[in-house]
């Protein structure tokens, strides 16, 4: 008997799975911000999804929030947190086309208050990413803005001072300041949201060395309150500008000398300290009534000079000028002269 046996192998199947639905990543970069009335909730637009691909139909986000008053804090419990807002993605970024992060200020709050905020994305199915969550935030009535905001140009730095607050937003006398926040912007720009200080500033002024010659500069401060574990910032002070353009030259040099030597006048004066300085430039009078003419073709970079054009018999009397670094040259005014007859 011939025996057919079929091709193939013989075995059960697996049982069918249904393809995994590719999400929008988490968002990356979520804090929540306490400033003045509001606590502003940032992250970072998301631009990938689960599995690594490029994240193209992003439709919006849904900022939830959990609220606790103080004497009912639980941290064991879990929060229930409630939809708060949801955000539109392209309404959005049509307000702010170059956005890169969603900001959004919650001033619906309530004083001795624990706010958590957590924020989902979705996409054009209304498939939500995975959450992600804010630290808590112990909200309370914060702090005057601080007074007097003063700035002014010192050298290549912005020398910036101010008055301390006394009391609350409600009245209230202020027991301590934690410190302050200092915020700037250029023409045109809005202020970040993070300050220019990591930690806050514990002193009544500060310098702020990261600014560019030749520009506009403006800033505000804002007070720092601590509230169980969160600092909390007044509203802003009024705003004050400064521009970095240097119109103040250096110092009048001092101790100008003249000393003959037999390959001409050597003249010394004392070096000086200005931070910015470029260099010196050397003037010569020969004869009563003439015009002083510079001597030296380029700046002089030390404070000493070999005059070795001049000529037995003549008396010459000489002035140094220093010149600091500015994009627009500043020269100080001349120093005293000194005047010497000149014989081999």
């Amino acid at each position: 008997m011939l025996c057919i046996l079929p091709l193939g192998g013989c075995g059960k199947k697996g049982d069918p799975t249904a393809p995994r639905a590719v999400l929008p990543a988490e968002v990356k970069s979520l804090s929540a911000h306490p400033q003045g009335k509001a606590i502003v909730v940032s992250w970072d637009i998301p631009k990938k999804n689960t599995d690594g691909s490029e994240l193209l139909d992003l439709t919006g986000f849904k900022l939830l929030r959990s609220v606790q008053a103080f004497d009912k804090a639980c941290k064991e419990c879990p929060k229930r947190f409630l939809l708060l807002y949801e955000i539109d993605y392209e309404t959005y970024m049509m307000s702010k086309p170059q956005a890169t992060t969603i900001e959004y200020s919650d001033r619906d709050l309530s004083v001795r208050t624990i706010y958590t905020y957590s924020v989902v994305s979705f996409n054009a199915a209304r498939q939500l990413s995975p959450s992600a969550r804010t630290q808590d935030i112990f909200w309370d009535v914060p702090g005057m803005p601080p007074a007097n905001l003063t700035a002014r140009l010192q050298e290549k730095s912005v020398i910036l001072s101010w008055v301390a607050p006394t009391g609350l937003e409600d009245g209230t006398s202020l027991q301590e300041v934690a410190g302050y926040n200092l915020y700037r912007r250029g023409p045109g720009e809005a202020y970040a949201l993070t300050p220019l200080n990591q930690e806050p500033i514990t002193t009544l002024a500060c310098r702020d060395k990261g600014v560019a010659v030749d520009q506009d500069y403006f800033y505000t401060l804002r007070s720092v309150r601590k509230v169980e574990e969160t600092f909390i910032e007044s509203e802003g002070c009024e705003e004050v500008s400064v521009s970095t353009t240097d119109f103040i030259p250096p110092g009048v040099p001092m101790g100008l000398v003249a000393i003959p030597t037999t390959t001409g006048i050597v003249l010394k004066w004392n070096e000086s300290e200005a931070s910015d300085l470029k260099g010196y430039n050397l003037y010569r009078q020969t004869g009563d009534g003439a015009d002083f003419v510079k001597v030296t073709p380029a700046l002089l970079s030390i404070a000493s000079y070999l005059d070795a054009s001049v000529e037995d018999g003549e008396t010459y009397t000489y002035r140094v000028t220093a010149l600091d670094d500015a994009r627009e040259t500043n020269e100080s005014n001349p120093s005293a002269a000194v005047t010497i007859h000149y014989n081999q």
